[in-house]
């Protein structure tokens, strides 16, 4: 279970980044092509992805667990992520609740603006009944951040530079990132801010769309999605890159003909030995 809960803290939280998508105009081709490819273009984002998560399956040390991701659009109103509010919001909410049968829990999220640009994003875990986690600002062109483990608190801050000169992302939204590669171009690399290290690294984000396959999902009839997959590699030497990480897109909206549509829908994501594979999806009008 350690080894899971490493890997999550990888991925949603620990080794944060930030994305900032800059205004169309004084965007890059990378800025432009995410922007243009998001998908929530309207101001009713409302939605609700419920995964079947399971690690070693197969196993005697087998854990099953739920994990549910939202999305939520903001229009001015107040937004709370962690315990950070946000008056007069522009943009999105996103959080990720993780609860395993063993009874470890963790919490991440992040607001991040229409432009993709995050400006807050935490994470909070308690694991065999100790809490760690973390709080980050962006701004300035740094990524400001506290850590805790139990009674450990540490500060500092990672120089960033602009995303329109050096494009980076935060790993609370990788996954939403992923939604936003277009069809047009196949791959984007991101440096990332690890707080863990204290320095930036990068990141590789590759979809093939050329080639799909069928995924079923963990609800009760088993439905089948036509998905291409798209993988993030770390990229370094020492002391190695690790395995990528994968996640099967669906090809088509969810639903197919009703409104709102949720837009290029994860159906399942691999890490190492964790398995998420979605159990249901909603999309609601906001009210």
């Amino acid at each position: 279970m350690k080894k899971l809960i490493f890997a999550i803290i990888i991925i949603l939280t620990v080794c944060l980044i930030g994305v900032s998508l800059a205004g169309c105009k004084s965007a890059t081709p990378t800025q432009k092509l995410l922007f243009n490819s998001r998908p929530w273009t309207s101001e009713v984002t409302d939605e609700t992805l419920v995964y079947d998560v399971v690690y070693k399956n197969g196993t005697d040390d087998a854990v099953h667990g739920t994990m549910t991701v939202t999305v939520k659009s903001f229009n001015g109103e107040s937004a709370t992520v962690g315990d950070k509010t946000i008056d007069n919001a522009v943009g999105y909410v996103t959080t990720t609740e993780l609860e395993m049968d063993n009874g470890d829990i963790k919490t991440s999220g992040a607001f991040f603006s229409t432009g993709i640009e995050v400006k807050y994003a935490y994470a909070d875990q308690t694991i065999a009944g100790v809490n760690s986690g973390y709080k980050a600002e962006y701004k300035d062109e740094k990524c400001y951040y506290t850590t805790y483990d139990g009674d450990s608190e540490n500060s500092g801050e990672i120089k960033l530079g602009e995303f329109e000169e050096s494009p980076y992302i935060d790993n609370a939204i990788l996954y939403q990132v992923a939604r936003c590669v277009p069809d047009s171009v196949s791959s984007f690399t991101f440096s990332v801010p690890d707080v863990t290290l204290g320095e930036s690294q990068s990141v590789t984000v590759t979809a093939a769309r050329s080639s799909t396959t069928a995924i079923k999902s963990a609800d009760e009839a088993g439905t089948e999605y036509v998905c291409y997959f798209v993988s993030i590699s770390l990229n370094r030497t020492f002391p190695g890159s690790g395995e990528s990480l994968k996640c099967a897109i669906s090809t088509t909206p969810y639903p197919s003909s009703d409104d709102p549509q949720i837009k290029n829908l994860i159906v399942q994501i691999a890490e190492g030995d964790a398995l998420y594979t979605l159990k249901s999806a909603t999309a609601n009008n906001k009210d």
